[in-house]
């Protein structure tokens, strides 16, 4: 099995340098289909040449700029032999050609326009965002200065209570003791 690389004179056909080798071979088959149709053409007898003209349009027979030349080549002929113009139809062009830098104008342009839309959603965001943050430091604070033990001074108010536990086991240590010195003492 051979591979074929494409060359540059694979993609010209008639003057045209196409992008890709399926565009250039559609211009070689749109080249075949003008010389048929130009074999059959009797410009003579204009209504038939309107005929096959509308039904190369209908039938997008004829796909690259090679056919279209072609079909505009047809017009001219139509308007020599007197057919009037409002029963020749345009060319339809079903593609772009817009230049990409005007398109990102545009693009520039609708994003301008919603800029003020967007400008009022953000300083609402960093509104809430500046309440929110405002809410979760008021819960850490109050989480913090709270007797109730909770994940944040759950070891103070432990050690709070063990320290509560023992001064009052000293308390009562001292008054037995005292009182053990008076039932001592007085016998």
């Amino acid at each position: 099995m051979v591979i074929k690389m494409e060359t540059k004179d694979d993609l010209v056909v008639d003057g045209y340098r196409f992008a890709t080798l399926a565009d250039a071979e559609t211009a070689r088959l749109d080249r075949k289909r003008i010389k048929n149709l130009e074999d059959n053409l009797d410009y003579r007898k204009p209504q038939n040449v309107l005929l096959l003209y509308h039904k190369a349009l209908d039938t997008k027979v004829l796909q690259t700029p090679i056919g279209f030349a072609c079909l505009l080549s047809i017009q001219e002929q139509l308007r020599k032999c007197g057919v009037p113009e409002e029963k020749i139809r345009p060319i339809p062009l079903n593609m772009t050609f817009t230049n990409k830098t005007e398109a990102s104008r545009s693009i520039r342009r609708s994003i301008a326009a919603r800029q003020p839309e967007y400008k009022g959603r953000f300083i609402t965001s960093v509104c809430l965002n500046l309440l929110m943050v405002a809410v979760i430091l008021a819960m850490f604070v109050i989480s913090f200065k709270s007797d109730y033990p909770n994940i944040i001074n759950y070891r103070r108010a432990i050690v709070n209570e063990y320290s509560e536990w023992e001064q009052e086991l000293t308390e009562r240590e001292q008054a037995v003791r005292e009182a053990e010195r008076k039932l001592g003492g007085s016998p």
